[in-house]
């Protein structure tokens, strides 16, 4: 699903959603007129409505809870790199100022991969460099380690571990998203509803006003809630402060 939204610009989909919700309230009024025969409309209204409000909330709880735990991630990384940085003092030189040369690139890649986030190619790329400098940072270590005194040796292999670690859970929770079911029952329910909500056999006009406000604020909300879900696109993104910080520290004071 996220490949198949990616691909669609957002403005298209918002459309497609309006277009659709238009349409069922128009099935739903030309319905009532031709087979009013439908009892306890209202209360039906009512329990559909509901269940797309549960639903609403529901997933809104989860996209919320990704949505902080990929900004606690970026925290944990940056303090991670930051860690590994200072430990690559205890180094002997040529390899720390080459290490440390090293970081300073990983941490650079790490926003430039967030920014191309949704450019799949250049941020595959990113993310193979990404990979490459772990395990040039990696065979960099192992060689150095029969010439290191244990303590040193552990304390900078426990940094590193927390570095790679961390980054692999950020390509994980930025795939963790809502399951595509729910999605697809909630589009269920708010099409359902809009059938229900034109039902109106007692009208004698169509009430446009009503039915633009129930499009257009539910239309809002669901984008909302993708936008939230979704890493990759949308205005709602995951700030990167943290790692800016760092990368201009880590420039500054090389």
């Amino acid at each position: 699903m996220m490949r198949i939204l990616d691909a669609v610009p957002v403005r298209l989909l918002v459309l497609v959603v309006m277009g659709l919700l238009f349409l069922c309230l128009e099935v739903g009024y030309r319905l009532s007129h031709r087979k009013p025969g439908l009892d306890d409309a209202s209360a039906l209204q009512a329990s559909v409505l509901g269940l797309v409000a549960l639903l609403l909330g529901f997933s809104f709880s989860m996209a919320a809870e990704r949505y902080s735990l990929r900004r606690s991630l970026v925290v944990k990384e940056s303090n991670a790199i930051g860690t590994l940085y200072l430990r690559l003092g205890y180094l002997p030189e040529p390899s720390r100022g080459e290490m440390r040369a090293w970081m300073r690139r990983y941490t650079d890649l790490r926003l430039e991969g967030h920014e191309a986030a949704n450019e799949p190619d250049v941020f595959a790329k990113k993310l193979q460099e990404s990979e490459s400098l772990k395990a040039q940072l990696w065979a960099r270590l192992e060689a150095l380690a029969p010439r290191m005194e244990a303590p040193v040796l552990i304390l900078v292999t426990q940094a590193m571990n927390d570095v790679f670690d961390v980054g692999d859970e950020r390509l994980a929770a930025a795939h963790n998203l809502i399951p595509t079911s729910i999605f697809g029952l909630l589009l269920v329910g708010m099409l359902g509803s809009g059938v229900l909500l034109g039902y109106q056999p007692a009208a004698h006009l169509r009430g446009f006003l009503s039915w633009v406000l129930f499009v257009v604020i539910l239309t809002a909300v669901t984008f909302t809630l993708l936008d939230l879900d979704f890493p990759t696109r949308g205005r709602i993104r995951v700030d990167q402060e943290p790692l800016r910080s760092l990368q201009k520290q880590l420039h500054t004071h090389p």
